[in-house]
Order: C-alpha cells, then sequence, then structure tokens
C-alpha cells in the first residue's frame, strides 16, 4: 500500500490542491495528515472541507487548537500577528467546519501499519519541536509505534532512535528507511515550508518496501500572496511563503 502523508497546510488551499494531486499521481490509496490545516492562510474552511471530503485521517494542530478554543485560553501566548489571523480564520470559517476540527483527536495509533500520528510530540509538553535531543528523547519515550509521523517544525525531517545510541536527526530524503530502531518522520509542510524551498512538501510510505517518497511540488504562490494582501493579513506572513522560511 502506499500512503500520502501531509501536513501544515494552514489554509493554503493552492498547495494542498498541488500535493494532492501529486500524491494521487503516485498511487496513494490513503492519506495521513499531521495537523495543522488552518492558520497563516487564506482558505481555511476550503482546506478543511477537502479533507474531510477524501477521507484523510487527521490529528489536532496547534493552530487548529487556537482557532476552535472558544474560551481563547490556548492564544493567550501568540504573538499579535498571529493571534490576528487565527481571529480572521474563525470569523471566516463555517461553524460546520471547525465543530470537524475541534473534535480531532491530538495523538492517533495505527496498529496494522504499526504508525502513529501526532502534530507536535508524544511527550509530555505537547507542542515540542522534535528539532532537537532533549525533545526526541522525551517524545521516544512514549512512542510505542516503529513509525510515527509528525508535523509543526515544518521541516522535512527523519530521526532515529536505536537502542542504547541518543538519537540522530537529519533531513528526509527518498529511499528505504533505515531498518533499526524506531523512527520519526516529518513530511515538511504544505502551506509554509521552512527549509528554504518555497514549493509544497508532502511524502509516500510504500508500506511493501518501507520505503519514503518524498515530494516537492510547486504552485501560484503569488496568487496565494494576493489572497493574503486582500484579507490583510500581516506582511510578514505574506512574504515568508515566497522565501521558505
Amino acid at each position: 500500500m502506499k500512503i500520502g502523508i501531509f501536513g501544515d497546510v494552514h489554509g493554503n488551499l493552492a498547495g494542498l490542491e498541488a500535493v494532492l494531486a501529486a500524491l494521487h499521481a503516485e498511487g496513494c490509496e490513503r492519506y495521513l495528515c499531521t495537523g495543522d490545516l488552518v492558520g497563516y492562510g487564506p482558505h481555511p474552511g476550503d482546506c478543511i472541507r477537502k479533507v474531510r471530503e477524501l477521507g484523510v485521517i487527521c490529528v489536532l494542530g496547534n493552530h487548529d487548537e487556537y482557532a476552535t478554543d472558544i474560551l481563547g485560553h490556548a492564544m493567550e501566548r501568540l504573538e499579535p500577528e498571529t493571534r490576528q489571523v487565527i481571529e480572521w480564520t474563525r470569523a471566516n470559517t463555517p461553524m460546520e467546519e471547525l465543530r470537524w476540527l475541534a473534535a480531532l483527536p491530538r495523538h492517533l495509533h495505527l496498529p496494522e501499519l504499526d504508525l502513529e500520528l501526532v502534530h507536535g510530540s508524544l511527550g509530555h509538553a505537547t507542542w515540542a519541536y522534535l528539532v532537537n535531543t532533549a525533545n526526541l528523547v522525551e517524545h521516544f519515550a512514549h512512542q510505542k509505534a516503529r513509525l510515527c509521523f509528525v508535523g509543526h517544525s515544518h521541516l522535512p525531517l527523519l530521526c532515529q532512535q536505536r537502542e542504547g545510541h541518543p538519537p540522530t536527526m537529519e533531513f528526509l530524503k527518498s529511499g528505504p528507511l533505515p531498518p533499526e530502531g524506531k523512527l520519526v518522520l516529518n513530511a515538511g509542510a504544505v502551506g509554509q515550508p521552512r527549509d528554504r524551498d518555497p514549493r509544497a512538501a508532502a511524502c509516500v510510505l510504500d508500506t511493501l518496501t518501507q520505503s519514503i517518497h518524498l515530494i516537492r511540488v510547486g504552485y501560484d504562490i503569488a496568487a496565494v500572496q494576493a489572497e493574503m494582501r486582500a484579507s490583510q493579513f500581516p506582511e510578514r506572513f505574506i512574504q515568508r511563503i515566497a522565501l521558505g522560511k
């Protein structure tokens, strides 16, 4: 089976459609999403609807939580620009889609695939970024399956934990998965990549060959930027999707 994995869509419908077309062309039979369907981008409702229509298995991201936290506690520490976009997202996303988003689980274990799915970390700090040794050690202590797909950092990464060794981390590449230990994989971001490559990112897991194919696909970034400007989004967010950082 080929499984398409993507995350950090962030309301970027053009990026999502480009990624889904590429994953379909790869012959994917199933789709997993590591969360953050909304935030930063101008089409949150359309992105949620697209994922729902395809029956994508999805977990809750931190921006999804911000947008659906009625009491607003989750937004208390956000910087003003991020808060502005989250408030816009709440006001411009149909309630039906927000209800579906709010009901997403934070963590999924798919034992038939020996795979787990979480946006940030399985450790006690849910929204920790798995980009350093300390956070990886904490996460791996709670990981039950061999594979865990995450999002949050917007970076395509492969992390490995072998018994008796400290965890390692490298950029994700296409090819066979390491045969030993537990693995954390991040497919990168659809809507706002941060590895200095502005193309939307995703990956394909081939369960038969136990291999990964990293996908990067271009889309009309300028058109998305124009829509963001029309909605008076912060210029910093508008510029960064073209820079990939």
